[in-house]
């Protein structure tokens, strides 16, 4: 076939753009560096190299070969993916002594992650592999062992040792990953286990995806939170399974006011939660939380079902807040909701309806609203609900609508308002509704 002066022009045109595109994202292999994955060689100098050199190519993808590939902690860069193939180990190893504790409290800083991207933007986890912290080994016997010292009566043996760290946020260890002032980021079909605190700790970040994340830690595991949402905006999150020691997903904005951004935008659907204390908003909330919404997920034999929790230390204004289409099996409290939160979760029966004292309205006094639930079923339930309040700061605008609960005992409430349509409860003892002082809920038009 003749090639025409039009054609040939055409062609000529377009190489300069070609060329200016520059050549395809690079591949870059940690073997090229004397990385192995035989479960014995340490491999954070050669895993880091290839992100490096992946970095300074203008991007690109690390891919692992098979095996379980030894490592400390880790740094993501722009561009950049790591590929961890199914059936592939990324494992934490501190043997170097390299790694460093993590607070929400601190900025973030090196090595205070198996895998931190900061300040970063188009970085992704994929590939269908396993990430390993190794917590079982290297830093759970030590936590909860401190854990057994305070529950004792020895509070002490924490205060001295952390001062300024909040007892409930158990001893500060490293996370397994982190991304802090990230965006334009994602984790794709991983797996993560055994991490040493919280799996997944997204701060101050922006525009994330997470899809078809697995997470399984056993429910012993000390304060191994699933998901941490601090201080980020549009977080998109789908097809998450969920077994760990602490909240499945928790929301939070902060400890100290002006410390961070509210977290909003938060958007979390067709998922599943299994063992742990369920999906949380809050406790830490000083920097306030805005939209969050829920849809399409099975709670099975969590603690808690969804849990907004603040108290007068560290809240500020927390909503909306929307949830629908639920399903709960053996979940001790379907729905609760307290801004008199304490350091306990109400499920058992530690925040019912007696009155409060009233305080004055402070810059950390929270302020609940717009606490919409719909088409929520659950059996097995020791409490239908829980909603607690402040006297200064009651709980408003909760609207629920076609609600089915079977439960050992009815709903406790103090100091909430609401609008009720269609709400099915089926109590095995005792009132349906425990009011306290302050409580309003009226029938819905």
């Amino acid at each position: 076939m003749k090639l025409s002066f039009k054609m040939f022009m055409s062609v000529v045109s377009i190489l300069p753009s070609l060329a200016m595109a520059g050549t395809l994202p690079a591949v870059c292999h940690p073997e090229k560096f004397g990385g192995k994955g035989d479960g014995l060689t340490l491999n954070t100098q050669a895993i880091q190299k290839a992100i490096d050199e992946c970095y300074q190519k203008g991007g690109g993808t690390v891919s692992f070969g098979a095996g379980r590939w030894l490592s400390g902690p880790l740094m993501l860069k722009d561009h950049i993916t790591l590929d961890i193939p199914q059936g592939t180990v990324l494992q934490a190893s501190n043997s170097a002594n390299d790694f460093v504790a993590a607070f929400i409290g601190r900025p973030a800083q090196a090595r205070e992650a198996f895998i931190l991207a900061n300040r970063a933007t188009d970085v992704a986890i994929t590939g269908g592999g396993t990430i390993d912290g190794n917590g079982q080994e290297s830093w759970w016997p030590q936590a909860l062992k401190l854990r057994n010292q305070v529950r004792s009566g020895d509070a002490a043996a924490f205060t001295s040792r952390y001062p300024g760290i909040p007892i409930a946020n158990g001893m500060p260890r490293p996370w397994l990953v982190e991304f802090n002032n990230v965006s334009r980021s994602s984790l794709n079909n991983i797996h993560l286990t055994r991490s040493p605190m919280w799996n997944l700790v997204i701060r101050n970040s922006s525009d994330i995806h997470v899809n078809k994340l697995l997470i399984t830690n056993p429910l012993t595991s000390p304060n191994t939170d699933g998901i941490d949402i601090v201080s980020s905006r549009s977080v998109f999150i789908r097809g998450a399974d969920i077994h760990t020691g602490d909240d499945n997903i928790a929301i939070k904005s902060g400890v100290q006011p002006q410390s961070g951004e509210p977290s909003k935008d938060i958007f979390i659907s067709d998922s599943v939660m299994r063992e742990g204390h369920g999906i949380s908003v809050g406790s830490e909330t000083a920097n306030g939380i805005g939209k969050v919404s829920v849809s399409h997920i099975r709670f099975i034999n969590t603690e808690n079902g969804l849990r907004i929790k603040s108290g007068r230390d560290r809240g500020n204004t927390i909503g909306p807040f929307f949830a629908e289409d639920l399903t709960m099996q053996n979940v001790i409290t379907p729905l609760l909701v307290t801004d008199s939160y304490s350091g306990q979760s109400g499920a058992e029966g530690k925040s019912l309806i007696a009155p409060i004292p009233h305080a004055d309205v402070t810059a950390t006094t929270p302020k609940i609203s717009g606490v919409t639930i719909k088409n929520l079923k659950a059996t097995g339930a020791k409490y239908a609900m829980i909603f607690s309040g402040l006297p200064e700061s009651s709980i408003r605008d909760i609207s629920l609508q076609n609600i089915t609960i079977s439960s050992q005992k009815g709903v406790q409430a103090r100091y909430a308002e609401g609008r009720l349509k269609s709400v099915d409860l089926d109590v095995a003892s005792g009132p349906v509704w425990n009011k306290g002082p302050g409580v309003s809920f009226t029938a819905m038009q």
